[in-house]
């Protein structure tokens, strides 16, 4: 499977990132299909350079951004176009939807634990009466 994902060039300190595809099964550094942009952390602010149509191209022929690259590229514009081809796609990118990844797990499960406990309240009572 390919993805596509970053690859941590720069010096001790000073990460600078080239934005690859790459066989999942390669190391972080390790060989690459594909050279498709750059990620400078470092600048204020952030500097992102990818070339659209080859990302574009890696995508539609079924390669798997991680979650840093997917939230790169959808900063850049370069996911919607995506979606507009692909919009079955969309399901997998869920953690893109600010709404739904700012609930986090330890609330998900407060929030079972206690309809869960008004469910054995209910049949207490009913059992009871």
């Amino acid at each position: 499977m390919l993805k596509i994902r970053l690859r941590r060039m720069g010096s001790k300190g000073r990460p600078f990132y080239r934005v690859v595809v790459a066989e999942s099964h390669e190391g972080r550094n390790g060989s690459f299909v594909e050279n498709i942009g750059t990620f400078n952390p470092v600048s204020k602010p952030a500097a992102v350079s990818l070339n659209a149509e080859k990302a574009l191209k890696w995508l539609l022929n079924g390669a798997q951004p991680t979650e840093t690259v997917a939230y790169l590229l959808k900063k850049e514009g370069i996911l919607d176009q995506f979606f507009k081809e692909r919009p079955n796609a969309k399901k997998k990118y869920g953690f893109l939807n600010k709404a739904i990844s700012s609930i986090s797990v330890s609330s998900t499960v407060e929030a079972n634990q206690s309809t869960s406990s008004e469910a054995e309240n209910k049949e207490e009572a009913t059992t009871s009466a």
